[in-house]
């Protein structure tokens, strides 16, 4: 009972902040006005959920209400916030790849508590402490059918936001902080 407090707490606080936030600009693929929809997977679980998310340059606090449930930190089952603007970074890497619609993006790690990146942080040098993912800002994929060397392609070639491929785990990591790379090893 007292999860499905905070999920409703947590959709009120979404439905709230997106009614009152101001529309963004248009992304930089694909047509403006459209309706915008994404497919996310857990890979692991196999929880999909499939949503419009933006209608023309409003964002449908519903739809990213049911992206951000499977994004939630698996760890502790928290759904945390989904930035609009990864859910656009996300449909235009699907639109660069010239993926249909409805091909999926896997979430190997999305949302993160504090206490799961804290974890994370002790054990792992290259968990950043105030990690994009604590903000709904970040996240590690993966594209059934797409190569590590062609989704870095697509992530260079947008432009924004930090990405860097992880060949050990074969996934990347986007976020919609300040254009940058790194290389890890």
């Amino acid at each position: 009972m007292a999860h499905s407090g905070r999920f409703a707490a947590l959709t009120l606080l979404l439905l709230g902040a997106c009614a009152a936030a101001p529309p963004l600009p248009p992304s930089p693929v694909g047509e403006l006005g459209a309706a915008r929809s994404l497919t996310l997977q857990h890979p692991w679980s196999g929880e999909t959920a499939r949503a419009v998310y933006r209608r023309g340059d409003v964002y449908d606090p519903q739809g990213l209400s049911a992206l951000a449930q499977v994004m939630r930190d698996r760890r502790t089952g928290e759904v945390g916030p989904l930035d609009p603007a990864l859910a656009d970074l996300f449909w235009d890497l699907r639109t660069r790849l010239g993926l249909p619609e409805e091909a999926p993006i896997h979430v190997v790690s999305g949302y993160r508590s504090p206490r799961s990146n804290a974890t994370l942080a002790r054990t792992d040098p290259q968990v950043a402490e105030n990690s994009y993912h604590l903000r709904g800002m970040a996240a590690d994929i993966r594209i059934p059918g797409v190569d590590g060397d062609r989704l870095v392609q697509a992530a260079r070639a947008l432009g924004r936001g930090g990405w860097a491929f992880y060949p050990r785990s074969k996934h990347l990591h986007v976020d919609v902080g300040p254009q940058r790379t790194w290389q890890v090893r």
